[in-house]
């Protein structure tokens, strides 16, 4: 019942300073031009639209897509590559065991429609049976912990990663769950949007109960919808879970063994072959209201319950009736109109199974090894012209800047793929897709649990290096940069620097400023929360990101939908520090010191279109409001707008005037990093 969803984009931009012709101009590139940009919007209005309006209009989101563009939407082109490879390696004969062969019949076993609907739901007829076995807490608890093995998870969501007061070793962490719906907030609001995502879920669950035979099922998803509401009501929200010392409980063990008798985490933890004697309760509030509805709710209406939670699970991997089931939730969610093709949602699949393996073959055939070169060198410029600016803040003492210095020098960086691959140790038939499935999601279970009580392994990635994101891990505290996003609009080897430092540095920058924004601050430079700030300089950091929160809260979509402030900050920390450390890294550079035009567009013009042409995205509606909701990034046009109206050198290159819609005088211009 718990879906992630991505988004992606991509091309080209322009902005709308009278192109000069000029004899000192260089050679124009047709992929590197800006061209088609709208005059009639002034820079100062709304720079995002000024440089992507032509693109916008025209741009047409494809029936099976929630979006196109760039950043998390460039993974639709992403993955035409990555079925290019599939089809390929899917028709050869491999070696047993090889990367191939478990990555093309994995595939293939998922493309067999025929047997995957001949099937119908009699994969999980076992599951099912278990679950009518139960007869009491304590072997309702038992099923519970047998599956988290299987990625099953439905009232417990366990991690395991470093311990926030001691980053040398990993620890068990436990998080609030047993939602279908992507938030919280869905159960309570009451608004014409969410009540029809309301309607929707629990048609959705009416359906699945329906087609593995249950009787009354709108009765039955009433009872799962009612268990799931009173859940909720524990939960914290999205803005409160940003607290990370509130979200750090670390608890005995024998502890809340007594006090949670229900949940039994002795017996859980001593099935799950995990040893500890202390876990991370991130959300007591949640473990206690679990607790309590243990005996409070009748194991009839807990069966129902975990049947409903196990056949959302798994229906992906059923028969077309629960796919198309799962697909018309999603229509009313996300606004999707048609289904992706088989072959998409196969290449998500692998990716997502089978990422690392898909990853080295991806690496193989398609990343220039030249990227990862240069990239570094950008990183290392962004280093440099970060301390800089650390070095010239006002509202920082020395002894904190020090600090800050020294934690910035000791970030990891993993750049294109890692040093050191991940094996898959399991068995893939090419006849059988659900058991693959099942089979992989044990293999990842396994390699999650090997990873307990040791020092966190950083050769381990978070992402594939396939896919277009970019992350820094505060425990960590490291940055990566998958071979995914290293190309353009991002980054092009034939790229002048203004447009690569604009694009990636940009990126760059945002990751680097993640390890000093709301959350990551509180993290010193060895993983550990821990306070490194005098309390002053830590008072003035809060009012800075305090501004940060009312500011965006002002902006909209959707005509009059909020920005939550609240929820983005971080995010926003990250795009305003990145925007400013990447223009003074470009500064650096010998065409960030010149003024040659090329296209037409000084070194100056250029690094900022490059920025609005990073963040090119656009989307249904109903994709929008969840979004807003969800998600801590601002919505593609904050991204562009919101730091730049803070950025004095914007004001100066596009000559942004008192009277234009996004100006601000300078004493209101925020400035954190």
């Amino acid at each position: 019942m718990k879906k992630l969803l991505y988004l992606s984009l991509s091309i080209v931009l322009c902005v709308s300073c009278a192109k000069q012709e000029a004899p000192d101009e260089a050679p124009d590139d047709d992929k590197l031009a800006f061209d088609g940009i709208d005059d009639s919007i002034k820079p100062g209005d709304n720079f995002f639209m000024h440089v992507n309006k032509e693109w916008y209009d025209n741009a047409v989101i494809a029936d099976d897509q929630v979006g196109v563009g760039s950043y998390s939407f460039l993974n639709i082109p992403q993955k035409i590559l990555l079925e290019n490879i599939l089809e390929d390696v899917s028709a050869g004969d491999h070696p047993v065991g090889s990367i191939e062969q478990k990555v093309g019949d994995f595939y293939a076993s998922g493309m067999d429609l025929e047997a995957i609907n001949k099937r119908g739901f009699e994969p999980i007829q076992p599951t099912l049976e278990r679950i009518d076995a139960i007869s009491d807490i304590q072997s309702l608890m038992s099923f519970v912990t047998e599956e988290i093995e299987v990625q099953n998870n439905s009232i417990i969501s366990l991690s395991i990663s470093a311990d926030n007061k001691n980053s040398e070793i990993n620890i068990l962490h436990f998080n609030q769950s047993g939602l279908g719906l992507p938030d919280r907030d869905y159960y309570f609001k009451t608004d014409s949007s969410t009540l029809s995502i309301q309607k929707a879920y629990k048609e959705y669950l009416s359906t699945l109960l329906e087609l593995t035979g249950h009787e009354d099922p709108d009765k039955l998803a009433g009872t799962v919808y009612g268990i799931e509401k009173k859940l909720a009501q524990s939960h914290k929200t999205r803005v409160e879970r940003r607290d990370i010392k509130a979200n750090y409980n670390k608890l005995a063990l024998s502890d809340i063994n007594k006090d949670q008798a229900n949940i039994g985490w002795v017996k859980m933890l001593s099935r799950l072959m995990l040893e500890a004697d202390s876990v991370d309760v991130r959300q007591p509030a949640y473990y206690d209201e679990l607790n309590r509805m243990l005996t409070s709710v009748s194991i009839d209406d807990w069966k129902t319950y975990l049947k409903a939670s196990s056949i959302a699970n798994y229906a992906d991997y059923l028969s077309k009736p629960f796919e198309d089931a799962t697909f018309a939730y999603t229509k009313v969610l996300l606004g999707q109109s048609d289904q992706k093709t088989r072959a998409q949602l196969m290449v998500q699949q692998v990716d997502r199974q089978l990422g690392f393996a898909l990853g080295q073959l991806y690496v193989k055939r398609y990343f220039n090894e030249e990227a990862k070169r240069r990239v570094k060198e950008l990183v290392d410029n962004l280093q440099k012209a970060f301390e800089t600016r650390m070095d010239q803040l006002d509202w920082m003492s020395d002894s904190t800047k020090q600090k800050a210095k020294e934690k910035l020098y000791a970030i990891t960086k993993k750049i294109g793929y890692p040093d050191v691959w991940r094996t898959y140790d399991v068995k893939i038939d090419r006849d059988k897709y659900f058991e693959n499935v099942v089979a992989l999601r044990r293999n990842d279970y396994r390699f999650d649990a090997d990873q307990l009580n040791k020092a966190p392994d950083k050769d381990i990635w978070s992402t594939t290096p396939s896919t277009v994101t970019a992350y820094y891990r505060a425990s960590l505290n490291e940055i990566v940069f998958p071979a995914g996003i290293l190309q353009f609009p991002y980054f092009d080897v034939n790229a002048d620097d203004a447009i690569n430092y604009g694009g990636i540095g940009m990126v760059i920058g945002h990751e680097l400023t993640h390890a000093f924004d709301d959350r990551g601050s509180q993290y010193d430079k060895d993983g550990n929360v821990k306070n490194w700030w005098t309390k002053d300089d830590l008072e003035k950091f809060k009012a800075k990101t305090q501004q940060m929160i009312d500011r965006y809260s002002t902006f909209t979509v959707l005509d009059s939908v909020h920005v939550k402030g609240a929820l983005t900050v971080g995010e926003n920390t990250a795009d305003n520090g990145g925007i400013s450390i990447a223009y003074d890294a470009f500064k650096l550079t010998e065409q960030g010191q010149d003024t040659t035009r090329i296209g037409g567009y000084t070194p100056d013009e250029r690094f900022m279109m490059s920025i609005a042409r990073i963040w090119r995205v656009k989307v249904r509606d109903e994709f929008m409001r969840n979004y807003i909701n969800t998600n801590s990034h601002s919505p593609a046009i904050w991204r562009v707008n919101g730091p730049l109206m803070n950025f004095t050198p914007f004001y100066e290159t596009f000559d942004v005037q008192p009277g234009d819609k996004n100006y601000k005088p300078e004493e209101e211009r925020i400035k954190i990093w």
